[in-house]
């Protein structure tokens, strides 16, 4: 995952050495004395095997115009992140209108593929998710207005807090049956989740469309009031699609805003259960591209905030607790977690599972096939992240195998992801013309990939250029991507996307 550092320097066009500089610079200036400007300095910052020493952060803020008490507050690295554009989502209170102000940010991130990197880890990563979860949990069992008892029931369909004449009781907000309609769109995009045979930015597209909607009649309604917090329960429903589809695109860096707006969202509408989904998806998106540590904690935070977890929900908590275990070399721990997933995967969901409840690996109406499937390729997933990848070639077999024709059941958007692991999987025992036929796969099951993804899958591939299958398969690769692609002709046929890249070079020596 990319530093944000490394972002900010790219986003300027600076090297590390004329970063240094800047640094050492600004440092003297304020009265902090003489510092090196060396760029091996940078480098470690970036690599994550320094922290700047606290002046220097200060001189860095300075540069940047981030206040110094922020700096103090969000602490390494993350009030960096003020700096490229998250500043709304680390700054608003965990009330209504800091969830609108959230959400409507989110509404801007990047649609182009940009490097990947988390914006809250560790301690920070904690702190908001606490506050989330207390204000979801607090309000939970009450009504919108505080009178009693809130309506827990799972669908979207009547009209709360609405007039008889399709309007809020005081003439204001959406109608009954805008609702209603937005209730039935969100529940077919997320339908989607389990299969789909549509291309997944389309439907990324679709996603996003909705999450609009529901964000601006937010702020053109206020916060407050009954069809408020349904608006907030359509909008953390709305940016969880989003999330999953964007992890779909390759595009991680995008999923986890969107993660983190539906926490708030769920937070607003006072969504226990909804809360515990999006946390479960939050926890997904470190292992891919964080700290293991932090998905497990993730993982146990969902699992007491739920009070009803799904068969899909539950699956998807194991699942991403093995991979995370696996990164961390517990064979054992990540075997007993997919047992237990398996378990989950062939559960039959309760009377009164909310369609949400059910999500992060599927919703109900398509059965548990998906879930076992899940499991099948988290099995693959974690043998290779445990360095088996002789162990994992089997189960990724199984995946490519049920995708030689089109099958019963819709594929997952996520099948040019698990299919990009099962490539990994195939180059590291040596079998090019499996991974050449994964890659066949990849392509037909999804029309094209998407540029975020075919990045990887070139980036993985390039290694083993010298291979006539692996060739054949990077050839393949360049002439299906599409003509409207933003990279250059020699960018597709490098795999790689210069702009703005550094090399990481290790120094000796001691950062201060």
């Amino acid at each position: 995952m990319a530093h944000p550092l490394a972002l900010i320097r790219a986003a300027e066009g600076l090297s590390p050495s004329e970063y240094a500089r800047i640094v050492a610079r600004t440092h003297a200036e304020l009265g902090f004395g003489q510092m090196a400007a060396r760029r091996e300095k940078v480098h470690r910052w970036e690599s994550g095997r320094t922290v700047p020493e606290p002046t220097a952060q200060l001189a860095m803020a300075h540069h940047h115009g981030v206040p110094a008490p922020e700096v103090h507050r969000l602490g390494w690295p993350h009030w960096l992140h003020l700096v490229i554009g998250d500043a709304v989502l680390l700054d608003q209170p965990y009330t209504a209108a800091g969830a609108a102000l959230a959400l409507n940010s989110a509404l801007h991130l990047p649609k182009a593929p940009c490097p990947a990197a988390l914006l809250l880890t560790g301690a920070a990563l904690a702190t908001h998710l606490r506050t989330a979860l207390v204000r979801a949990t607090t309000d939970a069992d009450r009504n919108p207005d505080g009178t009693g008892p809130r309506d827990t029931s799972p669908h979207d369909t009547s009209p709360h807090g609405t007039g008889p004449h399709g309007t809020s009781p005081h003439g204001t907000g959406p109608s009954a049956e805008q609702l209603r309609w937005i209730g039935a769109r969100t529940s077919a995009l997320e339908r989607h989740e389990s299969g789909t045979y549509l291309p997944t930015a389309a439907l990324y597209g679709a996603a996003h469309a909705e999450h609009r909607l529901v964000v601006r009649l937010i702020g053109a309604h206020g916060h407050d009031g009954p069809a408020a917090r349904r608006l907030f329960r359509f909008a953390a429903r709305t940016a969880l699609v989003c999330a999953w589809l964007s992890s779909a695109l390759g595009e991680e860096t995008r999923a986890e805003r969107h993660n983190l707006t539906a926490v708030r969202a769920a937070a607003a509408a006072a969504e226990p259960d909804l809360a515990a989904v999006a946390t479960a998806r939050l926890a997904a998106r470190h292992v891919v591209g964080g700290d293991p540590v932090d998905a497990l904690a993730l993982v146990r935070t969902a699992r007491t905030v739920g009070t009803r977890p799904s068969p899909g929900t539950m699956t998807a908590l194991y699942c991403t607790e093995a991979l995370a275990l696996a990164r961390l070399g517990h064979a054992a721990g990540s075997a007993r977690a997919l047992d237990r997933a398996g378990k989950a995967a062939s559960a039959t969901p309760a009377a009164g599972d909310t369609p949400f409840g059910a999500a992060p690996f599927g919703t109900a109406p398509f059965g548990a096939a998906p879930h076992r499937l899940t499991v099948t390729v988290a099995r693959a997933r974690s043998a290779l992240l445990l360095g088996a990848p002789h162990e994992a070639e089997p189960h990724f077999r199984v995946l490519v195998d049920s995708l030689q024709a089109p099958p019963a059941g819709a594929p997952s958007p996520h099948t040019g992801s698990w299919l990009l692991d099962a490539v990994d999987a195939h180059l590291a025992v040596g079998d090019f013309g499996s991974a050449a036929v994964a890659v066949h796969r990849a392509v037909h099951v999804t029309g094209t990939l998407p540029p975020g993804l075919a990045r990887q899958y070139r980036d993985r591939l390039s290694a083993h250029g010298r291979e006539p299958a692996v060739r054949r398969a990077l050839e393949f690769l360049r002439d299906t991507a599409p003509h409207e692609s933003s990279m250059t002709k020699s960018e597709v046929e490098t795999g790689r996307d210069d702009a703005g890249a550094q090399p990481i070079e290790s120094a000796d020596g001691d950062d201060e």
